[in-house]
């Protein structure tokens, strides 16, 4: 398990949060979050919209969950589209 996927899951569990509720209030599938939480789905290759709502459901800012350079190549990626 990688910094990005422990800093979830610490995140989620300090925010007093199941999976299945962070799933439902970020607006997002369950096993979704669970294959972040495992690194079964790599949280670089997530959409920008996508970890903004974990990141305002949570609380938390990008960059506690991503790296500064992680969180700087996502919005240099979104900023292309």
């Amino acid at each position: 398990m990688d910094n990005k996927t422990q800093n979830l899951q610490r995140l989620r569990k300090e925010a007093g949060l199941s999976q299945s509720q962070l799933a439902k209030l970020a607006g997002l599938n369950v096993q979704v979050l669970q294959q972040y939480e495992r690194g079964a789905r790599d949280l670089n290759g997530a959409k920008l919209p996508t970890l903004l709502k974990i990141c305002n459901t949570l609380e938390c800012r990008l960059g506690d969950i991503l790296t500064d350079g992680e969180t700087l190549k996502l919005l240099k990626e979104y900023d292309r589209q």
